[in-house]
């Protein structure tokens, strides 16, 4: 359990599954699965941020500039697990994230979309113990 950030990069090796920062915590638990926390110990790329426990990514996608001013250079991240949507904010060379906000959503969030002609972006939601799906629309 724990979803990584990385900076994608040809010919490389980011380490699943022998080393994440994540942990194992559904039952039973595998005793043969032991992550080694240490990813340049066997040669592998630091991931940028580790979510721990997971979220669950669905999608990152950039935020435009035309969306909102106080948004920009931000980017949302979608997640199953978490319910929830995440703004967050990158260095300027995508090296490290500087912050991120918790948007709670209360549903598992399968897809996210930005549609250029209204502004806005799309999800798409479901209720995992309950069967259903929804769009919603989050607009400036």
């Amino acid at each position: 359990g724990g979803d990584e950030i990385n900076e994608i990069k040809y010919g490389k090796n980011y380490g699943w599954p022998i080393s994440s920062y994540g942990y194992k915590y559904s039952e039973p638990i595998n005793d043969d699965l032991n992550y080694s926390d240490n990813h340049k110990k066997y040669g592998f790329e630091e991931p940028i941020f580790s979510f721990i426990p997971s979220i669950g990514i669905s999608e990152i996608i950039p935020v435009p500039k035309k969306f909102n001013e106080f948004w920009k250079n931000n980017f949302l991240i979608s997640s199953l697990w978490g319910a929830s949507i995440y703004r967050t904010r990158m260095s300027d060379d995508h090296k490290k994230i500087i912050y991120y906000e918790k948007i709670y959503v209360g549903k598992r969030i399968r897809d996210l979309k930005y549609s250029l002609s209204y502004n806005n972006f799309l999800l798409s939601v479901e209720d995992y113990w309950k069967g259903s799906a929804s769009l919603c629309i989050i607009s400036n």
